[in-house]
């Protein structure tokens, strides 16, 4: 027996208010660590244009702020450059026909100062420093 009340079809269309979508396949969010300098890339335009095909496909986590980059390469949205290459993927992506939404993420406290940029902080609403360690690399 299913644990689903109802039988729909995943691949039948969807809307909610003005979002339409084709099909009920979301694509969540996954980190990838490919934006060189924070900044979205060809790269990412390649692999988010190939997953058009979902109904929808949520961004992994961008930073809105310089102080929130927690991870090394994520995705950031607060400089001209960064808002372009969003672009140059949203593009991408509505030119295969797909939706696309960004995930806004501010690593706060979990931050490590090894991974935010020139010009940050480590910022959060407390200074009480988060248990575990944040992934950092050469590169980061």
């Amino acid at each position: 027996m299913s644990i689903f009340k109802t039988k729909t079809d995943p691949y039948s269309s969807y809307k909610l208010r003005n979002l339409k979508l084709k099909n009920r396949i979301i694509m969540a969010p996954m980190t990838r660590s490919r934006a060189i300098d924070n900044i979205p890339n060809d790269l990412m335009a390649t692999y988010y244009g190939q997953r058009a095909s979902a109904g929808l496909i949520i961004s992994e986590g961008t930073s809105p702020s310089v102080n929130g980059i927690g991870y090394p390469r994520i995705p950031g949205a607060y400089s001209p450059a960064q808002i372009d290459g969003w672009k140059t993927i949203a593009d991408t992506v509505h030119d295969n026909d797909g939706k696309f939404f960004v995930q806004l993420m501010h690593c706060g406290r979990i931050c490590a100062a090894e991974n935010v940029p020139e010009g940050g902080e480590v910022l959060a609403p407390s200074a009480v420093l988060a248990d575990g360690k944040m992934y950092t690399d050469e590169k980061g």
